[in-house]
């Protein structure tokens, strides 16, 4: 039976003939064989040998997982060093350290960036991560911009590069996958044998009810973004309130990549791609809509015409009464030439030729229409009933504050 022993830097239980621990890769140095003895005392020594080294190595372990914990895991801030982390001690949860060590460690966190994530790369080979692919980011309307950075492993440190900077202005930004819900940010893909990280970022602006979301190839080995597709939109929220951005159209693929980006935009959660079907609905809803808005319009200039001929007729005819927001100031008092009160109703006349009416039961304003041309003076014909003569330069017109409608006097 194969004796085992503790590893002196990790504690993992191993083979006693290993050379290097199979969990941390730290070398095993192998104490020389001496000859066996069949005397008690000498075994008796053996026996103490062994344990002595069983303590020391526990102690080392202690100490080992001590350390690592205080440098990772406490609320200690004080810089650490990412090019001390080993990769083979850390797992995915992890790599955003490093990459915030890295930056710190060089000096390139003085933007005021945060960091959105960072993606590991896999060797071909070995299968072991020995690249990371970090991207940084600031939301400011007046100065957004993202920033992506290659880490790669080189002996038992990580040397890092920015790659590309690229500015959004006036736009906010949302970068964590958290934030844009797709479990698939980041994701390295492979497409005709190149490999691409694949992640997406909403645009908002910051006034607006529209916005975008644009997903992106970015070339692990060129270091540059490659391809990157927008999809514009309408902001909204849904049934359980959450955001999203509702897509206007589907962008028109023009190659591979493309279409490959499409296909993986819909797995943002935050993105809204509407089907075929969800188009071709809303194609036939705005077209009947158009019908009526054409009918409606066809209908109106029917009645007004039809008004017209009666009111030169000196029939009595109905007219819309523009209603006024009450908060909205019409004029000064400067800019009326005359005022009357009858009925409840306070009539101005404007310098312009314009006449207003103001109600006290509704407590409203409204504009009093006569049949075009400009007024040159009000009066009451009937204060009781409401009825305004108003002269303009064709004639006289009665007009009917109540029932809002007039008729053309000689």
């Amino acid at each position: 039976m194969t004796s085992e022993i503790h590893c002196p830097k990790c504690n993992s239980i191993i083979p006693a003939d290993s050379a290097f621990c199979p969990n941390c890769r730290t070398r095993i140095e192998q104490a020389s064989s001496a000859p066996a003895a069949s005397a008690p005392r000498s075994s008796e020594k053996n026996s103490k040998g062994v344990l002595r080294y069983f303590v020391i190595a526990a102690i080392v372990a202690f100490v080992g997982l001590f350390v690592v914990r205080q440098l990772f895991y406490s609320g200690n801030h004080k810089e650490v060093d990412a090019t001390d982390v080993e990769v083979t001690d850390v797992d995915a949860g992890r790599y955003n350290d490093i990459f915030n060590n890295a930056l710190i460690k060089n000096n390139l966190k003085n933007d005021g960036d945060k960091i959105a994530f960072t993606c590991p790369i896999k060797n071909d080979s070995s299968g072991a991560v020995d690249r990371l692919v970090g991207v940084t980011y600031l939301s400011d309307p007046s100065h957004s911009f993202y920033k992506i950075f290659t880490l790669t492993l080189n002996g038992q440190n990580w040397d890092i590069k920015m790659n590309n900077q690229r500015y959004v202005d006036g736009y906010n930004l949302l970068f964590e996958p958290k934030s844009l819900r797709s479990e698939e940010i980041p994701t390295v893909v492979d497409i005709q044998g190149k490999k691409y990280m694949f992640f997406a970022y909403a645009a908002v602006p910051s006034s607006e009810e529209s916005g975008k979301i644009s997903a992106v190839y970015y070339d692990i080995d060129a270091e540059k973004e490659i391809r990157q597709v927008d999809f514009y939109g309408t902001l909204m929220r849904d049934m359980d309130g959450q955001q999203i951005l509702k897509c206007n159209r589907v962008p028109t693929a023009t190659g591979v990549l493309d279409g490959e980006l499409i296909k993986r935009a819909r797995s943002i959660g935050m993105l809204h791609i509407p089907t075929e079907e969800e188009l071709a609905r809303e194609k036939a809803e705005e077209e009947r809509l158009k019908e009526e808005q054409a009918k409606l319009e066809a209908e109106n200039a029917a009645q007004e015409a039809e008004n017209a001929e009666k009111f030169q007729n000196g029939e009595e005819v109905k007219v819309d009464a523009q209603q006024v927001d009450k908060n909205t100031p019409l004029f000064r008092a400067e800019d009326f030439s005359k005022k009357i009160n009858g009925g409840g109703y306070t009539v101005f006349l404007l310098k312009n030729g314009r006449v207003y009416a103001f109600s006290k039961a509704s407590n409203s304003t409204f504009e009093v229409h006569f049949g075009g041309g400009s007024a040159s003076d009000i009066g009451f014909e009937d204060s009781g009933k409401g009825i305004v003569n108003i002269r303009t330069g064709s004639g006289k017109v009665q007009y009917n504050l109540g029932s809002k409608t007039m008729k053309k006097v000689e």
